[in-house]
């Protein structure tokens, strides 16, 4: 089992060193994990939402370091990574700190829809502004963009609009579609992400019918607990499992050195 999604403490909003986070892997059996704090997002975007720029080659540094002791404790085997956010108006200081490191998955993700950070609980009264079905076209099309803008390996967390609960008053089928035929094209997998299940909107990151999308368009996946303290890596790993198969999916993959590898369900 793979866990390619957590955080650690530099990003201000996770808990735990990352000796806890390795050894809660190991305690659940995990074969590997991937650490994947948040990049830091040039000025002016909000600081607080990811470690400094600073801070950067001292998070690399220690999740290196945490490879090298877990190798000699057995493992799980520890992988560096990195979640980016999509900014498109950032994409050049985005590639530069990304090519500055030789991280093994860099994760996608779309946080924002203009200057507002839609999944931060103490900015939702911000859904009222928008009708459900103009945000889900932004919100799609932005993952569309970042899909195809060729820095992610993985789009993480793709429907993470419903997070609060916002639902379309439409078939959602057509953005799902949209999604996976930008992953397919750009060669981006998908993430399944079970952070969804410990959030307001209580299911895993994306729905059935738009993982099913992604595989008939033959999109790879890779999982992920989106862990932000050690007593949630790996958490729901077995659920997300299970929404695999049922989407037909049998393997997921694993990246080292933002190669693609398969590993069976």
């Amino acid at each position: 089992m793979i866990d390619l999604h957590m955080h650690t403490s530099r990003c201000g909003h996770a808990t735990g060193d990352i000796s806890d986070y390795v050894e809660a892997g190991r305690a659940r059996g995990l074969d590997v994990i991937c650490f994947t704090d948040h990049l830091p997002m040039p000025a002016p975007y909000p600081q607080h939402y990811t470690m400094r720029a600073a801070e950067l080659p001292a998070y690399v540094d220690d999740v290196l370091v945490a490879a090298a002791l877990a190798r000699d404790a057995g493992g799980p085997e520890v992988l560096l990574g990195i979640e980016a956010d999509w900014l498109p108006d950032a994409i050049p200081p985005v590639q530069e700190a990304i090519s500055a490191h030789g991280f093994d998955l860099v994760l996608g993700s779309v946080h924002f829809l203009g200057d507002w950070a839609f999944d931060d609980p103490d900015l939702v009264a911000r859904y009222e502004l928008w009708p459900p079905d103009a945000l889900w076209d932004r919100y799609f099309e932005e993952v569309a963009f970042a899909a195809g803008s060729g820095l992610f390996d993985v789009i993480a967390h793709p429907d993470l609009v419903k997070k609060f609960g916002s639902r379309p008053d439409r078939d959602p089928q057509a953005w799902y579609e949209q999604t996976a035929v930008a992953l397919a094209d750009a060669g981006c997998a998908v993430e399944v992400n079970t952070a969804g299940l410990r959030k307001p909107v209580g299911e895993i990151y994306p729905s059935l019918e738009m993982l099913k999308a992604c595989r008939r368009r033959g999109v790879q996946a890779t999982m992920g607990s989106d862990a932000h303290s050690p007593a949630e890596v790996g958490e729901g790993l077995g659920l997300a499992r299970e929404l695999l198969l049922s989407a037909g999916y049998d393997s997921v993959v694993c990246f080292r050195k933002r190669v693609a590898r398969e590993v069976p369900l």
